[in-house]
């Protein structure tokens, strides 16, 4: 199924963006602990709470994208969901575009758009999972 795919490559991507910025963000942290504790700039701590977000939420992709095509639910009710779960994404993405825009108000949009698809997308896999069990009971 084609959503299922989407969401894997989708998850996989994330995972590999998240992992190449906090090489990155490692690579660099050195300075910030010059006086012996870190005083990261806000900027600094927003993109590294895109990175931690990006890890969980790329394999959240993935494994939706496994369970999907194992589902029972309705095709449009699946197609939904998986818009939702990849739309979930943005929450990472707008952290770190908010620190790399320095704190830049049209970026929480994003974080907020991502937020909100998450919560979607959990009670969507909630009644995809739900329509699951229901077709193997019966």
């Amino acid at each position: 199924m084609e959503n299922g795919r989407l969401n894997l490559y989708l998850g996989l991507v994330a995972m590999l963006v998240a992992a190449i910025s906090g090489f990155a963000l490692g690579q660099t942290l050195e300075p910030y602990y010059a006086s012996g504790y870190g005083q990261i700039p806000l900027w600094r701590y927003l993109i590294k709470a895109g990175h931690t977000h990006g890890m969980p939420f790329g394999l959240i992709n993935i494994v939706f994208g496994l369970l999907i095509e194992r589902s029972a639910g309705s095709l449009d009710l699946r197609r939904r969901a998986s818009i939702l779960t990849a739309l979930s994404l943005l929450l990472p993405v707008g952290v770190a575009l908010r620190g790399l825009t320095e704190g830049a108000a049209w970026a929480k949009i994003v974080v907020m758009v991502g937020g909100f698809s998450f919560l979607g997308a959990g009670i969507a896999m909630w009644l995809v999972v739900r329509s699951l069990g229901e077709t193997r009971r019966g």
